[in-house]
């Protein structure tokens, strides 16, 4: 009786896991771009880049998922039988390139035509985080479980980027502050090297 269930869920936690993907990804590329009117010059070819990259980071995750499903039948050409030579070498291109992490750059480097704005950042970097997270998930199929090992050191990881945003903000008199930060980036680096 689990099987059955197990099976009835994964198309729900797939369609979830896209779903929080493609939010995520449109929340990280708006929360980079607000506001567009204090960025340097360029930053409306680097929004055109973040904008194209999580569109097709979505639509290669919908093309994975939807390959992924149960009883679907392969076919010897690949995963878009009938269709012209051409449809299915372009779709065999964006499966092939990361945009995931083009997108993640894309955003950070938004980011940086902007003015200093260090929660604005932190934030960012949160968001660009779980974006990340959800659509390892959702790509692979895995249950929120399999990043148990890895909660110690996302924790530490949001941790110190409070504590930067913090020593940023609070520029003046922040030496106690930079003390703490130094310390957690100690204490985070000693996390990460059994990873």
């Amino acid at each position: 009786m689990t099987g059955t269930g197990t099976l009835a869920a994964a198309p729900v936690r797939a369609t979830i896991s896209f779903l929080a993907s493609a939010v995520l990804a449109a929340g990280a590329v708006a929360w980079a771009a607000v506001p567009m009117s204090g960025a340097h010059a360029g930053g409306r070819p680097v929004l055109a880049a973040a904008v194209a990259c999580a569109f097709l980071a979505v639509l290669r995750l919908a093309g994975t998922i939807v390959a992924r499903r149960p009883g679907r039948v392969r076919t010897e050409s690949g995963d878009l039988p009938q269709l012209p030579g051409l449809v299915v070498r372009a779709w065999a291109g964006v499966r092939a390139v990361a945009w995931a992490e083009g997108m993640t750059v894309a955003v950070l480097v938004l980011e940086a035509l902007h003015p200093a704005r260090p929660w604005h950042t932190a934030a960012l970097g949160v968001i660009v985080l779980a974006f990340l997270l959800v659509l390892h998930l959702a790509e692979t199929g895995a249950r929120p479980g399999v990043l148990r090992p890895q909660v110690p050191l996302i924790a530490a990881g949001l941790a110190l980027a409070a504590l930067s945003a913090a020593a940023a903000t609070l520029r003046a008199g922040g030496t106690l502050l930079a003390v703490i930060a130094a310390a957690a980036a100690v204490a985070v680096a000693a996390l990460a090297l059994p990873v």
